[in-house]
């Protein structure tokens, strides 16, 4: 059985440089990806040092993807956060609402088109709809 603690990687078929898995970075919590995030941020500038020296790097691009990674998963947990924060609550940020179209989000709801005025509230109870049954 592996430990859980060390990150696991992808072999990509070209280069053969591991990249990381996105399923395992969401386990983790928010401050192990920082610390991943700063580790990985060092790496490309001292890869960076190493372009400039001429040295040939085809790491460059998977760590640029790695961090693009860890930002997104660090993203999508803020935003599971706010949202579970927000669950319930009369008003939510624009950014969790549905994004729909602009005329179905200004369309009235279910509730305001069935609502009907006092007049035709009180037509309706003085003149209800006549059924009639026919014999056989």
């Amino acid at each position: 059985m592996q430990p859980t603690n060390i990150p696991r990687f992808r072999i990509q078929k070209q280069t053969g440089i591991l990249t990381l898995i996105a399923y395992e970075l969401r386990t983790k919590s928010k401050e192990q990806l920082e610390e991943q995030l700063v580790d990985l941020k060092k790496e490309l500038a001292d890869l960076k040092v190493q372009k400039v020296s001429k040295q040939f790097v085809p790491k460059i691009k998977t760590v640029r993807k790695d961090i693009a990674r860890v930002l997104t998963v660090i993203n999508a947990q803020q935003r599971a956060s706010v949202r579970a924060f927000y669950e319930g609550k009369k008003y939510i940020p624009k950014e969790l609402r549905a994004k729909k179209t602009r005329a179905l989000r200004r369309a009235l709801t279910k509730e305001q088109k069935s609502l009907k005025t006092e007049r035709a509230r009180k037509l309706a109870i003085a003149y209800p709809v006549k059924s009639f049954a026919l014999k056989a």
